[in-house]
């Protein structure tokens, strides 16, 4: 999920399947029927936009160049299923929306991925958000829970999960070339900050938390479990396809333990592992705000 400022998160992973719920209305919670918005299907999403067309065309054009970018880390991994993207044009009809579907309706929510079943018993990925200054940087962070969602389901680790969508969240476009984790300001001084405080979370606990922990301690689990994913695929200059990094998520493809698998390809001394990260991180400097 996307959080606008620092707001914990404490019920809801981006990859489970959510029921429908009933909720108190104080007030008229009815969303306008996304059959009404515009619609771009190209590739492997289907985008319903409420501003229209020029909107949803240019949404599912940043999507698919998002795919690709995902697609790297995965390479010669199969394509799963579409997913269906809702861009609001205005926050009220977002949070009826959201409201009704998952009842998330806090005033910090940007935007959220669930995994959705339509009437015919279909299941797809939807991700749902407005427009807003971050929108781009929403769908990034939310599309790579979508394609995650189809590779390991829940198999994969809330940690790498969201730190993973937030390395994507800073890509854009300069020119014809697309750029991908550049080093966000807010979050690299968040997790300086906390190293040299003492109050980041070590290693081997961070990489241990299971989704209910994680989201209970989200003001220190999302910049530090950005920085180790910046740290694993960067600290070691090595081509991605040969990386280590690569190796732990195929094991965690094939199943493999987590942990263990983390030990295997970057070394069972977790201590010498924490003092070389927190080196790596306090050299670091910003690339974008």
């Amino acid at each position: 999920m996307r959080y606008r400022a620092r707001v914990k998160v404490r019920t809801l992973l981006a990859v489970l399947v959510l029921a429908v719920t009933t909720v108190a209305r104080a007030q008229d919670t009815t969303a306008p029927s996304i059959a009404n918005f515009a619609n771009v299907t190209e590739g492997r999403y289907q985008v319903f936009a409420q501003g229209g067309h020029q909107m949803a065309f240019e949404v599912n054009l940043f999507m698919k160049e998002m795919l690709r970018q995902y697609e790297k880390f995965f390479n010669n991994w199969s394509i799963k299923d579409g997913a269906r993207v809702i861009v609001f044009d205005n926050p009220e009809d977002f949070r009826r929306y959201a409201g009704n579907v998952v009842s998330l309706t806090h005033a910090g929510l940007a935007g959220y991925c669930h995994l959705k079943t339509d009437e015919a018993g279909n299941q797809f990925y939807e991700i749902v958000t407005y427009q807003e200054p971050n929108l781009w940087r929403v769908l990034a962070h939310e599309g790579f829970h979508q394609f995650i969602g189809y590779e390991l389901g829940l198999q994969i680790p809330t940690w790498l999960n969201e730190g993973t969508a937030q390395y994507f969240e800073t890509s854009s476009i300069t020119g014809s070339h697309f750029n991908v984790g550049q080093i966000s300001r807010n979050k690299l001084l968040y997790a300086q900050a906390l190293i040299l405080n003492k109050k980041a979370p070590p290693l081997a606990q961070l990489v241990t938390w299971d989704q209910a922990t994680f989201y209970a301690n989200a003001n220190v689990a999302y910049p530090m479990s950005w920085a180790l994913v910046y740290y694993l695929l960067n600290s070691n200059n090595d081509r991605y396809e040969q990386s280590r990094f690569r190796r732990y998520l195929q094991d965690l493809k094939f199943g493999n333990d987590s942990f263990r698998s983390l030990q295997k390809e970057f070394g069972s001394d977790v201590n010498r592992w924490q003092a070389d990260f927190e080196d790596y991180i306090l050299h670091l400097k910003p690339q974008t705000d």
